[in-house]
């Protein structure tokens, strides 16, 4: 009965303790989960203690350790069986009440989080929405000045105050409906652009705009950029979602991790363009000259790249599955580490491309020529576990052969007709 006791004993009172313990609350803890956690740890260490001291004064702590036999070493018995129960209930109870009490901890933290940044974005949206009586005003003096110049050109002094103006509207994250914004960007640069569109202004001092002017970041989703010259212009960050770009020509433009999702880029001129880590999911470009762009970490799943002439492009790390290739252009293009899982590259020209550490996984590959093109040594192992289509046709064709190395002098190996 004395055994059963202690155990009933020792089991409410390592109940107990993890009870408290997980559901205390003070405001200089739940500020840092390492110091609760040792708290509560250190609490359980001075209970114990406390339990064992009480143990010994009341002369059982022997009888829980065991009875001590002639070589002096203690035989265990269920007293001591019971002292281990007692312990891992401390710290069982324990333990799972302070992971509940950190998760909560931490959901509160994260939604203390959001709201402090959607107050953030509501004063982004305040100050920005004082500089739009500027806005209006610099708008309505350039259309003065066009109406006096029959050429519709703009004075330097024109430029500079319109530059000025656009570098203080910085792009900012703002409500939409009951959320917030998941892209920073800037509604006025993309009205400042469109309005500037829409005036038809001289092509020389449209081209001083582009190049002195910042447009990084501008919300121009949806907006009509058909066939216009945007070459050179600086749209780094830019959300594009769904833009009308066809035709346009943006040779040169600065593009880096725009948002350009299904956004319409058929026969644009985007030469020399840069496109790193740009999300060009279910975009078009087909027929698209994209010579020397830059791809890099792009994102093209699902994209149309249908008879594009991408030439010398450096594609790296971009994830390109499901894509549409067909018949286009990639000669000595620079596909290193993309992904072309499923995508269609059938009838393209892929001559000296670099295929190093790319995956063709169930890709498409009827018809493309891949002569001199620079594979890992192992291609004969990867094409068999691709299973791309045409994998006959290309086994056929092509065997990878040493033929150089590259200016660490690793041997490379380039694909060569049989």
């Amino acid at each position: 009965m004395k055994g059963k006791k202690y155990l009933l004993i020792g089991l409410v009172f390592g109940i107990a303790i993890g009870w408290a313990l997980g559901f205390l609350r003070l405001p200089f803890i739940e500020k840092n989960y390492s110091f609760l956690l040792g708290f509560i740890a250190a609490m359980v260490c001075v209970s114990l203690l406390l339990f064992l001291l009480v143990a010994w004064n009341k002369g059982f702590l022997f009888g829980m350790l065991g009875k001590k036999t002639t070589t002096g070493e203690y035989e265990s018995t269920r007293s001591h069986t019971y002292i281990w129960i007692m312990l891992a209930g401390i710290l069982a109870v324990g333990g799972v009440l302070a992971f509940r009490h950190n998760t909560s901890l931490v959901s509160q933290i994260q939604n203390q989080q959001e709201k402090i940044q959607e107050m953030e974005a509501l004063v982004g949206a305040v100050q920005q929405n004082n500089l739009a009586p500027l806005l209006r005003s610099m708008l309505e003096d350039i259309d003065k000045e066009l109406k006096r110049n029959s050429g519709r050109t703009l004075s330097d002094t024109t430029i500079a105050k319109m530059t000025a103006l656009s570098s203080a509207f910085k792009p900012y994250k703002y409500m939409k409906g009951d959320s917030l914004s998941e892209q920073a960007c800037s509604p006025e640069r993309g009205q400042l652009l469109q309005a500037l569109v829409l005036m038809h202004i001289d092509s020389g001092t449209f081209t001083r705009i582009k190049r002195n002017t910042l447009f990084a970041g501008a919300d121009l989703r949806g907006m009509n950029l058909k066939g216009l010259d945007l070459s050179g212009i600086n749209l780094n960050s830019a959300n594009l979602d769904g833009a009308d770009l066809s035709g346009a020509n943006l040779k040169g433009a600065d593009l880096g991790a725009a948002n350009l999702w299904g956004a319409n880029l058929n026969r644009a001129n985007l030469s020399n363009i840069n496109l790193r880590r740009a999300d060009l999911r279910w975009a078009q470009l087909n027929e698209t000259n994209l010579k020397l762009a830059n791809l890099n970490g792009a994102n093209l799943s699902n994209a149309q790249l249908i008879k594009a002439d991408l030439t010398n492009a450096t594609f790296q790390w971009a994830q390109s599955a499901h894509t549409l290739f067909n018949e286009a252009i990639l000669s000595s293009v620079d596909f290193l580490g993309t992904n072309f899982t499923k995508a269609n590259l059938s009838h393209t020209e892929l001559s000296d491309a670099e295929l190093r550490k790319v995956d063709l996984s169930n890709a498409d590959l009827g018809g493309a020529i891949l002569n001199k093109a620079i594979v890992d040594k192992t291609w004969s192992e990867k094409i068999d576990k691709w299973q791309p289509i045409g994998l006959k046709e290309l086994k056929d064709t092509y065997s990878a052969v040493n033929d150089t190395a590259d200016k660490f002098k690793t041997p490379m190996y380039r694909l060569k007709k049989n």
